[in-house]
């Protein structure tokens, strides 16, 4: 079964466990995240083991704004984000996903080779109010 063919099910039927473990078997993080975006009973640790091994840093933030939302741990998603080493989603990541650890992603963007980052990650963290 492909990726279209599991969404038409999965819309159809709603949540089971057989339909997440054929998710989790296609390797699709990009089909994982939105498992887990539409359903709230989605296994979040299992999918995030797809997430995090597939190294997309977009997908990891989406999914890190998921996970958090629901409680769980974003550490291994926020490291994946840190060693894209985009400025810019790493700012994102700080600003809008809960649990995010800003120490961390700042010395990231620190460490970044464009200087604009830190001025855009210390702004941003003054308009939410973290500084």
């Amino acid at each position: 079964m492909n990726a279209v063919e599991l969404l038409r099910q999965i819309a159809n039927q709603g949540f089971n466990d057989a339909l997440q473990e054929q998710v989790i078997a296609l390797g699709d993080a990009e089909l994982a995240y939105r498992f887990a975006h539409e359903l709230p009973q989605a296994d979040l640790d299992k999918l995030e083991v797809l997430i995090v091994t597939a190294q997309d840093p977009r997908i990891a933030y989406e999914f890190a704004l998921i996970k958090a939302e629901r409680g769980g741990d974003i550490q291994q998603l926020q490291e994946v984000v840190i060693a894209s080493a985009d400025g810019g989603l790493m700012i994102l990541f700080a600003a809008d996903v809960e649990t995010a650890d800003i120490e961390r992603l700042e010395e990231a963007v620190r460490q970044h080779p464009d200087s604009k980052y830190s001025l855009l990650f210390e702004a941003e963290m003054r308009q939410k109010g973290f500084y």
